[in-house]
This record gives C-alpha cells, sequence and structure tokens, in this order.
C-alpha cells in the first residue's frame, strides 16, 4: 500500500492565503493525493523533514536569519519551496522573502499586472492573460487539458492558451532560474516573468508565483486552465516525472524591467520651482523672481555669420518659402467633357384623380351626390326594401360635403340628422 506525500503549508507568518478561509477548493482537490498539514510555529528542521512540499502562500510578516537557514537546508536535501505573493510584492505583504528568493535568481516585483481594456471581469488587475505559457512543456501538457484555447491571428501557436492572473505582480529572473509564464502581449507590462522555477540537480526545486489568488476559491472554480496549472506545479514539485529541457526555454522574448512615477502622488506635492522661495521672502515685483538673463535675443551675431559666407565661397541669399508638397489621397479633379445628365422625376399621375369633384362647389358635389344615389334607388326592383346602408352613406356623404363632419370623424345617420334638424329650428331670419 502506497502512502501518500506530505504538503504542508505555513501559517505562522500571517499568511493571507489559508486553507481553512480562501484555500477550501484547493485543499479538496489535494486531499486524494496527498496528505495535508499546516505549520503555525517557527520553521524548524526537523518539522520540513518530513513535507515533500512547502508552501508560503503569501506571507505578511518577516523572517528571521535562522528561518532562512532552515528553508535553505530544506532545498539542498530535495524539498520544494512553492512561494506566492500577490500584487504590491513584499513592500503590500511587509514580508522579506525576496532575500531567499535571489539567491536563487529570482526576485517578486512590488508592482501590479493590469489589462488595459474589459475582458470578462470588471476590475483591471483581474487579468486574463493570453501567449503567457512560454515554457514549451508545459505549453504542451496544457493543450492536451480540456481547457479554454484562443486563436490570434497576429502571433504563434503559443498564443492559444488562456488563464486568470488576478492581482498578482511581476518578477525578475535570472540564471539559474527559467521563467514558466509571462505577461504576454496583451496585458501591462509587456513579456514580464510571472512564475520562476529553480532545480537543483539531486537537489530540491523552488516556484515563485507573482499570484496567489490563482487558486483563490473564486478563481479556481470557474477557470479550467488554473485548475490544470494547479495539477502540473504539483507534479512539478512533487515527483520527478517532469524534467525539462534547455529547448523548453528557448525563443524567449522578456522586456525589461520599467518603473514609473506614482503621477497621482506627485500632483499632491508642491512645484518644484516654489521650494527656493521657503525662507526667503518673496519680493513685491513678481518680475524679479525671473531670470532674464537666461534666454534673449539679439543680433550680435549677425556681422560673423555673414562673414562665414565669404570665407566659405558659399553665395549669401535670403532664405526662400519651399512650397510644401501634400500628398493627396484622391486625385485631382478634372472637368466633364459633357454637362452630367439628370433623369427628370415622372409626371404626377393626375388622371387618378377627378378634378370635377375636387374642385366643384358644394352645392354641385351635392346635387351630382343625390343624382347618383336616385338612379341607383330607380334601378332596383321597387317592391324590394330600400337598403338603409346606402341611404346612411349618403347622408354622410353630404355632411362631409357641407363640412358638418370632419373626414376623419365617423358619426351615425342618426346623430348627422339630429344636428341638421336642431340648425334648422334654431334658424332665425334677419328682421
Amino acid at each position: 500500500m502506497s502512502t501518500k506525500h506530505l504538503i504542508c503549508f505555513d501559517v505562522s507568518k500571517s499568511e493571507r492565503f489559508q486553507l481553512t478561509d480562501n484555500y477550501k477548493l484547493l485543499q479538496r482537490k489535494l486531499k486524494s493525493l496527498w496528505t495535508i498539514e499546516q505549520n503555525d510555529t517557527e520553521l524548524k528542521a526537523e518539522k520540513l523533514q518530513r513535507a515533500k512540499i512547502f508552501v508560503l502562500a503569501g506571507p505578511q510578516d518577516r523572517f528571521t536569519q535562522d528561518e532562512f537557514e532552515v528553508l535553505k537546508d530544506f532545498v539542498n536535501n530535495g524539498g520544494s519551496l512553492w512561494v506566492l505573493l500577490g500584487d504590491g510584492g513584499e513592500q503590500e505583504f511587509n514580508t522579506n522573502v525576496n532575500f531567499f528568493l535571489e539567491q536563487y535568481g529570482i526576485y517578486i516585483n512590488s508592482d501590479s499586472v493590469v489589462r488595459p481594456h474589459y475582458y470578462k471581469d470588471f476590475h483591471p488587475k483581474e487579468c486574463f492573460i493570453g501567449g503567457g505559457i512560454v515554457c514549451e512543456s508545459l505549453w504542451r501538457h496544457l493543450l492536451e487539458q480540456n481547457i479554454e484555447k484562443l486563436d490570434y491571428d497576429f502571433t504563434d501557436e503559443k498564443y492559444k492558451i488562456h488563464f486568470h492572473y488576478p492581482y498578482g505582480a511581476t518578477l525578475n529572473v535570472s540564471d539559474p532560474a527559467n521563467v514558466l509564464m509571462t505577461t504576454g502581449p496583451v496585458v501591462y507590462p509587456f513579456n514580464r516573468p510571472l512564475a520562476g522555477y529553480y532545480y537543483q540537480p539531486n537537489g530540491g526545486k523552488i516556484l515563485a508565483l507573482g499570484s496567489g489568488y490563482m487558486f483563490h476559491d473564486k478563481y479556481l472554480a470557474n477557470d479550467k486552465t488554473n485548475d490544470a496549472l494547479l495539477n502540473y506545479f504539483v507534479k512539478l514539485l512533487g515527483s520527478q516525472d517532469i524534467n525539462y529541457k534547455h529547448l523548453d526555454f528557448n525563443d524567449l522574448e522578456l522586456n525589461d524591467h520599467k518603473t514609473f512615477t506614482d503621477i497621482g502622488f506627485v500632483a499632491d506635492l508642491p512645484k518644484a520651482c516654489l521650494i527656493d522661495s521657503i525662507g526667503s521672502e518673496i519680493p513685491a515685483d513678481f518680475k524679479q523672481m525671473f531670470d532674464m538673463t537666461l534666454c534673449a535675443l539679439s543680433n550680435r551675431l549677425l556681422k560673423d555669420v555673414t562673414s562665414a559666407y565669404h570665407r566659405l565661397h558659399v553665395k549669401y541669399e535670403p532664405l526662400k518659402i519651399i512650397k510644401p508638397q501634400f500628398e493627396i489621397p484622391l486625385p485631382p479633379l478634372q472637368l466633364a467633357t459633357f454637362p452630367p445628365v439628370f433623369s427628370e422625376p415622372a409626371a404626377p399621375p393626375l388622371e387618378l384623380y377627378d378634378l370635377d369633384e375636387v374642385f366643384s362647389a358644394a352645392r354641385t358635389q351635392l346635387a351630382n351626390m343625390t343624382g347618383q344615389c336616385l338612379q341607383t334607388i330607380l334601378r332596383k326592383d321597387s317592391r324590394k326594401k330600400p337598403n338603409y346602408k346606402e341611404l346612411e352613406n349618403y347622408i354622410k356623404e353630404c355632411a362631409r360635403i357641407t363640412a358638418i363632419i370632419n373626414e376623419q370623424h365617423d358619426m351615425p345617420a342618426r346623430e348627422i340628422l339630429n344636428i341638421v334638424a336642431q340648425q334648422i329650428v334654431n334658424y332665425r331670419p334677419y328682421d
């Protein structure tokens, strides 16, 4: 029966990432293959010699010189050390872990990785990095997993893998350490290391990551790539199955580490020109505060310049204006040989209108309407009952002609006759 190896998480330095708080999902994933313990006391060699992997997940206190010696012996004796921090580096976490990592060519910077435009997450520091897997062996391993892959047209096939790097910092990595991941061409700063790996032949290993939030419960649950990276890093530190070659770190493009001034902090400081005036009296005439001798205009050298033309046998003449030549995106305009022919609009369809009906007087329209109605009634059989629908339409049309009702207003024939009867009753001829 095979025994499980021990992976120990340190909690003696007030680590920000702990198994009982924000690494619960990570603990459940490791339980099946590893024995998990926590160290809450000062680092001792007896405690570390039982562990295969020792994890410093965001330490927020300083290590002593004796504790660094214990970690150094742990690595020299074949142990694997895993260090995780976050954005701001040592300055934000108030630790001195870089003092130990610098011996192995790794340094975690006190900066932040940001994405300049929105993608999936709203906060700029919750970065999704594409094209950051630079280790050939790691890249091929991730391609075999069921993870999200991106297809960029402007890059090669290495830039298909997408991983989540929230609230992280960059690293400085030099020999004898190697770079496993970078920021790539998408996030700021461009092409800077994110993961440094040190391997000592016949000895231990050190893996440093600039973001401990990569394996936080919030990001590990929704990102398959980070889950695959977790399994790979644990396998890299806990076994000898993964052996890198020098070809895995070829074709590596890294930019120099550049720092920028804190513009927000400098903007609140007094202006530099006012510092000299502190402790001295300011004159009433502010013009006395300017040194006008530093910049002035004078023609005293004009004679020397003109005489230099004669000594150099160069013709002296005034400068001429050089006519600029602008690149015209379109060819110059040319007059047309024949004037353009515009199509005439079609004639209005006047045949569709009855001009007599539109322009005739109201009496004429009433006479025509009455004649049409009488012809319709006379053509029918007198023994049949009259069609009240036609009579109602006749009354409505007469009301429209005489402007009793509007064309848009629909009123029953009875109301129209009622209006006409009221007007007849109320009619009073002039005396």
